[in-house]
């Protein structure tokens, strides 16, 4: 009983004092991803999650930093279900596989569209199922192997997925 007692009054000082191990968030604050576009330009990243969300970085993990440090919520990644990747940013794959912030049960495309309306690749992709995804991706390319990611193309209107 006494350890009870020590161990409740310790939270006590500590949610007191703000030190408590974990933190909450407002659920209002949350801005949901279901797509992350990610493109190259030079030297730098971008990655783009629609509605406006936007940010450029030196690596795919930068962006996504500057990402959560621009938007005016927090940026909730992990209801990911689609990652694009444009052709020119194609190297930043394995980088992507590796990314905490990232579902690995969300799918992985390649596109060569340099630009992309993100909500309609979305809702697209949203109806159709992943032929690879990152955890698969991940252990081709642990195996040495390199991942057949497939191609989302965007047609007049629409887009077609090319395995």
């Amino acid at each position: 009983m006494k350890k009870l007692i020590g161990i409740g009054l310790l939270l006590a000082v500590l949610y007191a004092l703000g030190s408590l191990p974990f933190r909450g968030t407002d659920v209002s604050e949350l801005i949901p991803v279901r797509t992350v576009f990610v493109t190259r330009s030079g030297a730098a990243y971008t990655v783009d999650v629609g509605a406006g969300l936007r940010a450029v970085g030196r690596t795919v993990r930068d962006a996504l930093k500057a990402l959560r440090e621009q938007a005016s919520g927090e940026v909730f990644f992990e209801t990911a279900e689609q990652v694009i990747v444009t052709e020119t940013a194609a190297e930043a794959v394995e980088e992507i596989t590796e990314l905490p912030e990232l579902r690995p049960a969300a799918g992985i495309w390649l596109t060569p569209a340099p630009e992309l309306d993100v909500e309609a690749a979305s809702d697209y992709l949203s109806a159709h199922d992943a032929d690879l995804t990152i955890m698969e991706a991940r252990a081709e390319l642990l195996t040495g192997r390199s991942p057949q990611i497939p191609v989302l193309k965007p047609t007049m209107g629409g887009f077609r997925v090319d395995a």
